[in-house]
């Protein structure tokens, strides 16, 4: 009965206390405005003083428990989570200490990336003038990222003092190797940003002089204007496409940069390929224009109509040819394919030349030579 007792008065006296030191803990975080202070700027909302009053008082309601329990002389049973507690409570130490490092770190991050982001906002004038998208700020960018170097760095020293290598080594290993990388992705990083300055001067550049030299009246001079349309800007275009490629090697640059060799190499092989598509659709254009030119030299008369379709077509079917063969599409079917049809036509030319119209062929020759005759 009396240890019955003094567990019994133990046991309220304790409940009492833990709920008196769990008032308290909630006092003491809402004081600080812990919960204000972490949500600042989030959208989500995350809840930090309940939690922690609500572990502070089972974690002293389970001390309570305990000692309720060895006053009842309940021993042996209760060993085994006894010793559990008291490595927990031993363990607390390092973790009030992370979290105080944790919490200063996240303080003194804060503070200093508010001021860079404050410092900085006159890069948003110039993110305006390089057209980047509306939703991009500069100075936000600049904040978050002088946030993370200064915070990484001490949540690597507050995992350190947790003492728990199965959870802090793997955690302190990863962000040492992301710290490591940070001069690299800062790199890689300028490498794209002077790129892209220097793309959008060069481009603009570009266009302008294009647009001097009547590089828009191109396509209906080359007769593709029924293709492209009457609001087609070629000097647009090719500022376009110059862009593209700058920042297609400015990636992998970039890539380069970052040592990630086999994605650089796959952009490689893409950006040759990309030229070499390029490089046929521009023999297309040409020999389109060509083409075009001879029909219409060609074609003065009714009865040189023939002769100027078959050097139209003669000539598109040359630049085909030699565009697919540009593009590196399929060449060897493409120069066997030029090579059949070629020969085809030369064979099916001197048989019907040579046996099915030999007197109209006759014919034809002849009043072909007394045209050339009258016209010299």
């Amino acid at each position: 009965m009396p240890s019955a007792f003094a567990a019994a008065i133990v046991l309220i006296i304790g409940i009492i206390l833990a709920g008196l030191l769990r008032k308290g803990a909630g006092y003491l975080l809402s004081k600080l405005k812990v919960d204000e202070r972490i949500n600042r700027d989030r959208e989500n909302k995350l809840t930090v003083e309940s939690p922690a009053c609500t572990f502070i008082y089972y974690l002293a309601l389970l001390y309570v428990l305990l000692l309720v329990l060895s006053i009842l002389g309940v021993e042996s049973v209760l060993q085994p989570l006894q010793e559990m507690f008291n490595e927990f409570v031993g363990y607390i130490p390092n973790l009030i200490a992370a979290g105080v490092i944790g919490f200063a770190g996240f303080i003194i991050a804060r503070i200093v990336s508010v001021v860079v982001g404050t410092a900085a906002k006159g890069l948003d004038a110039l993110g305006s003038k390089l057209n980047l998208a509306e939703n991009l700020s500069l100075s936000k960018l600049a904040q978050q990222l002088v946030f993370l170097f200064i915070f990484v760095p001490i949540l690597i020293v507050a995992l350190d003092a947790l003492e728990m290598e199965a959870v802090s080594g793997p955690a302190t290993g990863m962000l040492s190797e992301l710290m490591a990388a940070i001069p690299e992705i800062i790199g890689a990083a300028i490498i794209l940003a002077v790129f892209f300055i220097a793309g959008k001067f060069v481009v603009s550049m570009l266009i302008e002089l294009l647009k001097n030299l009547g590089a828009d009246k191109l396509p209906e001079k080359l007769g593709l204007s029924a293709i492209t349309g009457k609001d087609f800007s070629l000097s647009k275009l090719t500022g376009h496409v110059a862009f593209f490629f700058i920042m297609f090697t400015a990636v992998i640059s970039a890539l380069e940069k970052l040592e990630m060799l086999q994605i650089a190499s796959v952009l490689e092989n893409l950006l040759v390929l990309a030229g070499q598509i390029l490089l046929g659709l521009l023999i297309l254009a040409v020999g389109n224009f060509f083409a075009n030119l001879a029909y219409k030299l060609l074609n003065n008369s009714e009865n040189s109509t023939i002769i100027a379709n078959i050097a139209r077509y003669s000539i598109l079917a040359l630049v085909l040819a030699i565009g697919l063969s540009a593009m590196g599409i399929a060449e060897d079917i493409v120069l066997l394919a030029f090579g059949l049809s070629l020969g085809a036509i030369a064979v099916a030319v001197a048989l019907s030349f040579g046996l099915g119209g030999r007197e109209a062929a006759g014919k034809h020759t002849e009043y072909l030579l007394s045209k050339f005759r009258k016209d010299d």
